[in-house]
This record gives structure tokens, sequence and C-alpha cells, in this order.
């Protein structure tokens, strides 16, 4: 059987990663690439959701750094972490250089770990790679940048080493601030046979650089959501009858490139419970809803939202968290809403397709101003690092005044991005 490996590693736990790995391999489908689907992940525990439809999993060979020094409080960086971290990476920089070049690869071989070897020879027997939608290569001129560029693409250039035909789905690029940085995109990407983007200003940005795109709407907007009742909202309707529901979703960040990244935070959290219980006094009810969870604290959701709601009463909002929740679970919830608030982009992506108004607090690239921008509702989005309570007043308040023509125009728009999608597995097909 024909063997497809979707790129880079992922797991279950971010539930927008989960829903661009399935809707990848939908796109693929319907371009011929039948067969099996691999995905690569660190701890195949965390990928039980995938595996029940059928993924199969393989180990990463270059991993994240982190692994030899384990903090779950992760949400800072600080110098001794820093240099832990650089000299795990140095050795796995070393060794994967190795790997990468037919003659060296042959003589390592024996020495590699069994788990190494299978991913590898996956790679080489695969009929094509698909980097997977998203949004991870960008930087933002951090030392480290140009590591962490290199160890998010290193498993595209091992399938390019094996002359692998590679498809990048929809993602979003920039910017490429760092030694280097620029130089290694441009190599990697320029060497695939299909590189598209998710919004107009990545495709600037890789025009900038001399990569050529295509633009295609997200894949999430269309993964298809789950079938259920949405008790937890029909509960809340009862018990809040006066009141409309708004989905929020917030997160960690370490706001790269700021000089002062934990007042930054501490700004957010604060700007967000005075946002929560200014949504409740004015009849609205913020349900804070566990997007992404987490084995650390930087990117679990849950560690976020406590620090919110710790501040509130407990009549002033309602917390939905399910840790067996399927992307297609999530996106069925946020259906049933009034309107969105959302940190995670992909809550709000989940939401718009399903024709919700909502907000965008974004952060990490291009990819929240720029989708919103090209969706004609640029007006509501707003920048985490600049997330005030006023403004966000400002626009909720103009979302609910809007919410009719946002409606039809999230209607008009999902039925152009239908379309799209299926043009992009034709463009895939054609290559």
């Amino acid at each position: 059987m024909k063997k497809n490996v979707i790129l880079p590693a992922n797991n279950d736990l971010n539930r927008g990663d989960q829903a661009l790995i399935w809707q990848t391999i939908e796109v693929a489908r319907k371009a011929g690439f039948v067969g099996e689907y691999y995905m690569l992940a660190e701890k195949e525990s965390l990928t039980e959701q995938s595996k029940a439809i059928g993924i199969k999993v393989l180990y990463p060979i270059l991993k994240h750094p982190s692994r030899k020094f384990k903090n779950n409080e992760n949400n800072n960086y600080d110098i001794k972490l820093l240099i832990q971290w650089g000299s795990v990476a140095l050795f796995d920089l070393l060794g994967s250089l190795l790997i990468l070049p037919k003659i060296t690869r042959s003589i390592i071989q024996p020495f590699l770990s069994r788990k190494t070897k299978q991913t590898i020879k996956t790679i080489k027997e695969s009929e094509a790679c698909f980097v997977k939608g998203g949004g991870f290569i960008h930087s933002s001129g951090r030392f480290t940048d140009s590591y962490t560029i290199y160890y998010l693409v290193f498993h595209i250039l091992l399938a390019q080493s094996f002359k692998k035909p590679i498809y990048v789905m929809p993602n979003s690029f920039g910017p490429f601030k760092g030694f280097g940085v620029e130089w290694l995109v441009r190599k990697v990407l320029d060497r695939c046979e299909l590189v598209t983007v998710r919004e107009s200003i990545s495709q600037e940005m890789l025009s900038d650089i001399g990569v050529k795109s295509e633009l295609f709407p997200d894949l999430g907007f269309s993964l298809e959501k789950a079938k259920r009742s949405n008790d937890e909202l029909i509960k809340l309707r009862m018990e809040y009858p006066n009141h409309e529901l708004v989905a929020i979703t917030a997160r960690p960040y370490r706001f790269p490139g700021s000089n002062s990244p934990k007042q930054k935070y501490k700004s957010y959290l604060e700007n967000m419970i005075v946002f929560s219980k200014w949504l409740y006094e004015n009849n609205y009810l913020p349900v804070f809803v566990d997007h992404t969870l987490s084995e650390t604290t930087h990117e679990s959701d849950r560690s976020c939202i406590l620090e919110i709601t710790s501040k509130l009463k407990t009549h002033e909002y309602s917390f939905i968290q399910n840790k067996d929740y399927t992307s297609r679970d999530l996106k069925a919830i946020y259906s049933g809403f009034d309107y969105v608030v959302g940190t995670r982009f992909h809550s709000v992506i989940f939401a718009m397709s399903e024709g919700i108004p909502s907000i965008a607090v974004t952060y990490g690239g291009n990819k929240g101003q720029g989708i919103m921008k090209d969706l004609g509702l640029g007006e509501y989005a707003i920048s985490m690092s600049e997330f005030n309570s006023d403004k966000a007043k400002e626009i909720f308040i103009m979302l609910c005044n809007n919410q009719e023509s946002i409606r039809l125009e999230l209607k008009r728009q999902k039925e152009i991005i239908v379309k799209k999608h299926i043009d992009l597995s034709k463009k895939i097909k054609e290559k």
C-alpha cells in the first residue's frame, strides 16, 4: 500500500493542528493520494484521536530540545533554560546534519535507533509528503530563531534528500528575521512541488524573498463538525435565559520580541478579566473554552483561563473543558454560540465557518490579522500585544451591531472557500 507522510511533528492536544492534519489528508485523498497516512509525534499516546481515524504515527528524528530538561512551568524563558536547551540543540544539530546527506546517513545508519530508522524508511518509501496547514514558519529575530526554523523544516529537508514531492498546504509565512532564516526558508520552499499560503500578506512576504506561492483559505474552514446536541450549551441557556453566550479562548504567551514579555502577558490577563466582567454586566455570559491542551503551561489554555477566572465570581462565567473533545466536537460547540472572542485563531475559524460573528485576538506572525483582512473583517481583529478592555468592548459592540451583515458575509465566504479547497485538490493532482 502506498504511504504518505504529514509534516511537521504534531499531536492531538492542539485541536487546530489536529484539524489541519485531518483536512490535509482530506485534500490529498481528493487529489488522488490514496493509501496510508503517517503523522510525526514525539508521544504516540497523545495521538489516540488521530489513530482512531486510521492515521499511523512515526517518531520524529529531530526533537524539541526541551525533552532533556522538562519543566511544565515554562511560560517564560530564563538564561539557565536557554543554555540547557541550547546545549541539547547543538548536539541535535550535529547529529541531524549527518542524516541529511546520503553518504553520511549510510555510515551512521547502524547506530540509529529503531524508531529513527523506521521514520527514515517510511519517508523514503512514501509517495509524497504534505506540510500541513498552519503558521509555523516565522521568526521575530531572537538569536535562537535560526535553529528554530531549521528544527521546524528538518523533516522537509529529509524528504527532499530522497527527492520526494512535497506539497505545502495553506500556511502563514513570515516575518523572516534572524541570521540565515530567509536563505533557509527559500532553499526549502523552492524545492517543493507546490507552496500555498492562507493570506495575502504571507504571499507578499514569500514573494519578497523570491518564493512563488498560491493563495488558498485555511483548511480549518472546511472541517466537518461533529454531529452532537451540544448539551453543554443547552444547559447554559436554561441557567442564563437572559444572557447571550460568548465563547472565549485565551492562551499563555511569551510575547517574543517584546522588551517586557511578562508585563505584556499580565496586561493581557488583566484586560481579559475586565472585558469578561463587562460582558456579564451587559447580559452576555463569557464561556471559556479549553481549546488547546498541553503538558506544559506555555501551551495550556487551561492554565491561562484559570488565571482569568480566579478573579471572576463563579456566576459570572462558565468553563467548557473535556480532554476527549476532538476538533470536530469543538467546531460543533462553537457553532452553538452567539459570538466568539478567540485568541486561539482556529476557534475563530471554526466559529466563522459556521456563521458565528467573531473577534480574533491575534499573535505569532501574519495569520490572524491577515486572514481577517482577506475576509473583509479586519476591523474585528485586535493584536494580543495591544489587547485592552476598552478596545475589546468597542469592537464587540460593533460586532453585535453588524451581526446580520457579518453572518451573511460569512455564509457567502463559506461557499467560496469550499470551491477553493476543491480547486486545491485539483491543483495538487495536476502537479
